[in-house]
């Protein structure tokens, strides 16, 4: 049956607490992120709770249910959370983890290794994404590039708007990436895009619409948003673009 009331936070943070009390009492912090701990939640928002333990063997991700709401674990030690946050993560342009310490709330009394913790992940933060090396860019632009000439050639409304989809975000995480800002996926992307770049997270999500309402409007606005998002990193790129296979791929 579809959830359609959305429980206070204290009414989730009381489950959370429960929950760690019962089956993981040996954690030495537990956050709330996610939904609830940006005040985004809905009827179908899930848990997502974050153990810190002194020592894990590995670490581990499960979904639960508990009290009749999704609950989505993440457990870590310090030295396994830095390690997907930094070698994982990063290097893609997001940190969940991180941020998720940042923004959530940890439901058990504070001591050490939260203050371990939290200073970690505020760190990782804030030395930003790695720099897009030259041959990233590249690869980025040239896929931009002959996205767009699928759109605006393209005269089949589904078709159309699969490239524009994908063109969406490509273009909203060259924009991020390229300014040295975390990125994000699905409705996280958007959010990253809006606190960034309020314009240009307009532009996209209009051009977007458009596509699906009225696509030869849809083509002309992706068109423009495509210049000003490639423009500061060398424009469009087709001709000269060239990738040599690593030398090892091999049958």
């Amino acid at each position: 049956m579809a959830l359609t009331t959305i429980p206070t936070y204290d009414a989730i943070r009381a489950i959370a607490v429960r929950l760690v009390q019962e089956h993981y009492p040996v954690a030495v912090a537990a956050i709330i992120g996610g939904s609830y701990a940006t005040g985004r939640q809905t009827p179908s928002s899930d848990i997502d709770l974050l153990l810190l333990f002194e020592h894990v063997d590995c670490a581990w991700r499960s979904t639960i249910v508990a009290e009749g709401r999704t609950v989505e674990l993440f457990a870590h030690d310090l030295a396994t959370f830095t390690y997907f946050c930094k070698e994982m993560d990063a290097p893609g342009g997001t940190v969940p983890l991180a941020h998720m310490v940042l923004e959530g709330e940890n439901i058990l009394a504070a001591g050490d290794a939260y203050a371990r913790l939290h200073a970690l992940a505020h760190a990782i933060d804030a030395a930003g994404p790695p720099v897009l090396d030259a041959e990233n860019l590249q690869r980025r632009r040239y896929a931009i590039t002959t996205a767009l000439e699928d759109l605006v050639d393209s005269t089949h409304p589904g078709e159309a708007l699969a490239v524009a989809c994908q063109l969406y975000e490509a273009l909203a995480g060259l924009h991020l990436r390229a300014a040295g800002q975390w990125s994000g996926g699905g409705k996280h992307l958007f959010r990253c895009l809006l606190a960034f770049d309020a314009a240009i997270a307009g532009q996209l999500d209009g051009a977007l619409r458009l596509v699906a309402a009225d696509l030869p409007a849809g083509q002309r606005a992706f068109e423009r948003v495509a210049a000003a998002v490639l423009a500061p990193v060398g424009g469009p790129l087709l001709e000269g673009f060239s990738l040599p296979a690593p030398a090892h791929w091999r049958a």
